[in-house]
Parts: structure tokens; sequence; C-alpha cells
């Protein structure tokens, strides 16, 4: 199991199995790739699948709780960036897709820099439909390029975390364009299985947490 820490209900993770150039990454929750009835990872599942409902009760949920987590760390709104991972075909973020969006606004919320249009990459199949050993040579295929940054404290926003591949790439992409920078990873949830997390029900996520999900989705 990977280890983490809690942090403003938030988990922690020190490290990630892939991990190059992060200093330490977030999520809300577990999603279970083995037990996706699972009430977080069911939700989870429908945001992967544009649920409408469910990218409004995210959206939320991120609002909510990522200023606490955020204020925990120490650091000023203005000595921070926040950027966005890509999808798959894009090749620099949509401003209106659900992440990239996400990001944007939290920006604005916490009074830090914004830049999803600073990481560019290379269009590339998309990583879940690969096999195991052959997910890596396509996120290659990426290239992920950043711009110069206007603060040394990144976050990088993404949906989902599995191994850590995808945001280290666009660590590494960070690091080589603006030497001395700080990266975090920021997403909703951990994919993992219970058989290796340990869990089955996401016991750690505060019960106010499926109030606000579920008021977001009324919202729709």
């Amino acid at each position: 199991m990977i280890p983490w820490m809690a942090r403003s209900d938030w988990m922690e993770f020190p490290r990630l199995s892939v991990n190059a150039g992060l200093t330490r990454t977030f999520t809300l929750a577990y999603k279970l790739t083995d037990k996706s009835s699972e009430n977080w990872s069911a939700r989870f599942v429908r945001f992967k699948n544009k649920d409408r409902k469910a990218s409004v009760g995210a959206a939320r949920l991120f609002y909510d709780t990522f200023p606490p987590m955020f204020e925990s760390l120490g650091l000023r709104p203005r000595d921070c960036v926040f950027v966005s991972v890509l999808s798959s075909s894009e090749t620099r973020a949509d401003p209106d897709r659900d992440i990239p969006f996400i990001t944007d606004q939290l920006a604005e919320l916490v009074d830090a820099h914004e830049a999803i249009d600073a990481i560019t990459k290379q269009r590339h199949g998309k990583i879940h439909l690969q096999p195991a050993n052959g997910r890596e040579a396509e996120l290659a295929k990426a290239q992920y390029v950043s711009g110069r940054l206007p603060a040394s404290n990144v976050f990088i926003f993404d949906d989902f975390v599995t191994r850590g591949s995808t945001l280290s790439k666009v660590a590494q992409a960070v690091h080589a364009a603006n030497p001395g920078s700080t990266v975090y990873g920021v997403a909703l949830a951990k994919t993992e299985r219970v058989s290796y997390c340990y869990t089955n029900e996401n016991d750690h996520v505060p019960a106010r947490w499926n109030k606000i999900w579920t008021d977001g989705e009324k919202e729709v």
C-alpha cells in the first residue's frame, strides 16, 4: 500500500509509485477499481464518464474542501500557480473541460496564479485503454512542455492519479522550464484496488462531504 497521511481531511501522499519531480500529492478519496459500487467510487466513475451531475458535485466538493487544505500548507497564494493535466487528445488545455475549469476557479478562489495555457503536449492514445506494460510508452508520446510560470510553487491538477506517471511527466516539464520550483499534485481520487489499499468503503471521508456533493448534483 502507498502510505498517506491526513491533511485537512484530504489524503496526502508523500510519494507515489512514480514520483519524479513531485513533492507531495493530494487526493480526496480512493476510486476503487474492484468495488465500483462503493459510494464514492461510483461517483468518480460517473465523473470520468462525463456525467454532468457528477461534474458539478465534484466541482462543489473541490471548492469547499481545497481552500482549507491549501491554507494548511502555509504558502503565500501569490507564490503559487495552478496548472492542469491535459486529456489525451489535447495539445493545450480546453478551459471549458472539467479539470481545467476547476483549476481556474480554484486559483481565483484562493488568489493564486492560474496558467493552464502554459502546459502543452502532443496527442496520444488514452492511457487507461493501454495494457499495463504499454502505458509508459504511450505516455512518453505526450512530450509535455511547460512555459515559464509566474510563481515557484506549482500545483498540477488532474482527475485521477494511479501510479503518478502523468503527474510526474508534467512535473518534470515544469522543472525543466522553471528550475527550483516545488511541484505538488492534486487529484479528485487515487485509483486503487481494495486488495492493495486495504479499505473498501473510503471510511476516512467526512460525512459532510456527501451533502456537498449531493447538493452540487441537485443544481443540475
